[in-house]
């Protein structure tokens, strides 16, 4: 019973410590941390990062410390905050709602990976995989390769939008927007290759049918993707420095933070930084529009919705393909 008695005491200091820890932050060590924008907000990031830290295991421990104290769900406690970040968001979010953060940050949260997970899947696996089986057996799927280069022209515009969410470029903002409203454009335009892919659906053509299901969920993903992003219009007007003092502009570069860490961070050993990212983003960026701008005023006022259209003097895909024999020559000149 004695001893009992005493670790009940112990445990009573130990909470009372900790406590005072926590609502005295004017009493921690002062750090110096000069790692980037990205490293100030998702914390320590080994060879990366210069400058003394505390690691993230500390930093899990301080993120476990406010959790207790404000009641905040269990998802705070998955923070990976700075000892900068955490001195400064601590006050506000103790003079916060617990409520209003309980609903509003695990639910944007949850809404951004789920989209993100979804991404993935639907505009980059299932694609790929359908543009792989498309260059087999020879011409039997002609029309659906056409439908599928063009897609994956307008898709690429998602990875440019990861280099430059990586950079914290405001414009991916607008990007991530615009190639939402593309996709399904790109996906129903040619009427010709529409019908002959349908025809060899119903004709009992595997890959085809695949497509078919295919379609209508990446159209429908990106339609409700674009209403999403169109909530984050006013983060393009922010500044990169800003975006991260957002919450919700925030919420929308965690997915390619991770990205950048797991890739660069990991793989590569942090040798590549962010701006070269942002740099190649803006590189692509100027090649899509300038193509797509060529699409619009030259191509299809003279094609229309044709997909098998002649042609003839254009600086297309298509033609780059036809002549390389990938694709065939039915009415392409």
């Amino acid at each position: 019973m004695a001893v009992s008695g005493t670790l009940q005491r112990v445990a009573r200091q130990s909470s009372g410590v900790a406590w005072m820890r926590l609502v005295q932050p004017a009493q921690a060590p002062a750090f110096s941390f000069s790692c980037s924008a990205l490293g100030r907000l998702r914390g320590a990031r080994g060879a990366r990062c210069c400058g003394p830290t505390r690691g993230p295991t500390t930093v899990a421990r301080r993120s476990r410390r406010l959790q207790r104290a404000t009641g905040l769900p269990q998802r705070l406690q998955n923070l990976r905050l700075s000892h900068e970040t955490f001195n400064s968001v601590a006050p506000r979010l103790r003079a916060s709602s617990t409520a209003s953060l309980a609903l509003a940050w695990p639910s944007l949260h949850d809404i951004v990976w789920v989209d993100f997970h979804l991404a993935v899947g639907v505009f980059v696996l299932v694609p790929l995989g359908i543009l792989f089986g498309s260059f087999r057996n020879g011409d039997a799927h002609d029309a659906l390769k056409r439908i599928m280069v063009g897609y994956w022209q307008a898709s690429s515009l998602l990875m440019l939008t990861v280099f430059l969410n990586i950079a914290q470029q405001p414009i991916g903002y607008t990007t991530a927007l615009a190639v939402q409203i593309i996709i399904p454009i790109v996906l129903y335009w040619w009427r010709d290759l529409d019908n002959e892919v349908r025809g060899l659906a119903t004709g009992g053509s595997l890959l085809e049918r695949i497509f078919v299901l295919w379609r209508p969920a990446a159209a429908t993903l990106g339609a409700m993707g674009a209403l999403m992003q169109l909530t984050t219009q006013r983060c393009a007007l922010l500044s990169s420095g800003e975006l991260l003092d957002d919450a919700m502009c925030a919420a929308w570069l965690e997915p390619p933070f991770e990205f950048y860490n797991l890739h660069v961070g990991t793989l590569l050993g942090g040798g590549v930084p962010e701006w070269v990212f942002g740099a190649m983003g803006y590189a692509g960026l100027s090649v899509y529009a300038s193509y797509l701008l060529y699409l619009l005023f030259a191509v299809l006022p003279r094609v229309g919705r044709q997909g098998r259209a002649p042609r003839t003097g254009l600086l297309t895909s298509v033609a780059l393909l036809h002549s390389w024999g990938w694709l065939s020559d039915n009415n392409e000149a």
